[in-house]
């Protein structure tokens, strides 16, 4: 008797201590998939500090005009295979960089027009020929994309910019690095 009094007492402690601790959160039962649809996220439109003009004068200008020269003096040493890959680098990038608005007064029409983007994604292409061009070591293929890279160029400042004009904005005197 004196065991079973034990084994009650035992019982009824370890179920007042139950009875006391907090209870556990009931798991509600997951699905084996579970269907998610993204949330829509406001993200502030990117828009660079300068204009497009101002890009166009001081990175677009300083890596295509190399590129064309190097049609007339191809690159024979590694320093200017090298410079042409870094230029072709900036140029396909940059195709990228000008389908951003900046802040001059018509880059947010301009990169708004669907043939802007065209012709951006065609200059980007073409700095990526002219990269494959420079690693390689490869002046047919860098002529060539050098050639892709003017029909690109021609073909938007026609449409966007028919004066071909910098808008006030001037190349550093020491352009174009002398060789």
């Amino acid at each position: 008797m004196r065991s079973s009094v034990s084994l009650v007492i035992i019982t009824l402690g370890a179920a007042s201590m139950f009875a006391c601790s907090p209870a556990k959160p009931v798991a509600a039962a997951q699905p084996a998939f579970v269907e998610s649809t993204p949330t829509a996220v406001a993200t502030p439109a990117l828009k660079l500090p300068v204009s497009l003009n101002a890009v166009m004068v001081s990175l677009v200008d300083h890596a295509s005009e190399p590129l064309w020269l190097d049609a007339y003096d191809p690159p024979s040493t590694q320093a200017r295979w090298r410079e042409a890959e870094y230029n072709a680098y900036q140029m396909a990038v940059s195709g990228k960089l000008i389908q951003l608005a900046g802040a001059g007064p018509n880059d947010a029409d301009w990169v708004a027009d669907p043939e802007w983007k065209t012709f951006a994604d065609e200059m980007s292409a073409a700095g990526m020929d002219a990269l494959q061009a420079a690693q390689i070591k490869n002046v047919q293929a860098l002529n060539d994309a050098g050639d892709r890279l003017v029909a690109s160029c021609e073909s938007c400042h026609k449409k966007f910019k028919p004066g071909l004009t910098s808008m006030g904005l001037y190349k550093s005197t020491s352009y174009p690095p002398s060789k």
